[in-house]
């Protein structure tokens, strides 16, 4: 997930990516839903997609970028299906899940840098990028789970296009037009009402 994300975040602007991307947990809570109210944040996210590649730049979004932000869409949605069920195991479970992405991700890195990978300063810095965007959040992540209620943990999980999109611009310099911003705001206003409302009926 953290790679596909990261990837994406090459070609396309950070609140674009991770709009994109939290569409994978809004659409498993909504697979899981016959309710008729979803219908109105189905739609609601479908328009916040279709207003996200209206930038500046006449070409659109970068494909590599998009592909990239779906897949990790996937794999997220993926992440809280299964999540919520070895919350229950906590720091085991985190445990478990980097090791299995250490499985996965260390012959990408050598595939990429070669011995460099093992040289000392960027060992270290390896492992202050896995503690804070792995680790400790996915820790966080687990407990969060197993102590609040979906409703609420939904809801803060539909500030992250916005927070994506704040993030981007203040330290990447990154400018999104007021069509993308609406966008953002849609599929953001999707996930809080498919969390918040939808699970009040």
């Amino acid at each position: 997930m953290n790679i596909l994300i990261y990837r994406a975040f090459l070609y396309i602007p950070v609140g674009i990516a991770v709009s994109i991307e939290v569409i994978g947990p809004l659409g498993a809570a909504l697979l899981s839903s016959r309710r008729k109210i979803d219908l109105l944040w189905i739609g609601l996210s479908a328009l916040g997609l279709t207003l996200l590649p209206w930038g500046l730049d006449s070409h659109g979004l970068d494909p590599r970028g998009v592909l990239s932000a779906l897949a990790a869409a996937l794999a997220w949605g993926l992440y809280v299906v299964l999540g919520s069920k070895v919350a229950v195991h906590g720091r085991q479970a985190v445990a478990s899940g980097m090791l299995f992405g250490a499985l996965l991700g260390v012959p990408l890195g050598l595939s990429q840098a070669g011995s460099q990978l093992f040289e000392p300063w960027v060992l270290l810095i390896g492992l202050c990028v896995a503690l804070l965007s792995s680790a400790v959040p996915f820790l966080l992540d687990m407990y969060a789970m197993r102590y609040l209620p979906a409703s609420i943990f939904g809801v803060l999980l539909s500030a992250s296009p916005a927070a994506g999109a704040i993030v981007g611009w203040l330290i990447l310099d990154e400018v999104l037009t007021l069509v993308q911003w609406s966008g953002i705001v849609a599929i953001a206003l999707a996930c809080a009402g498919a969390a918040l409302i939808g699970r009040k009926r």
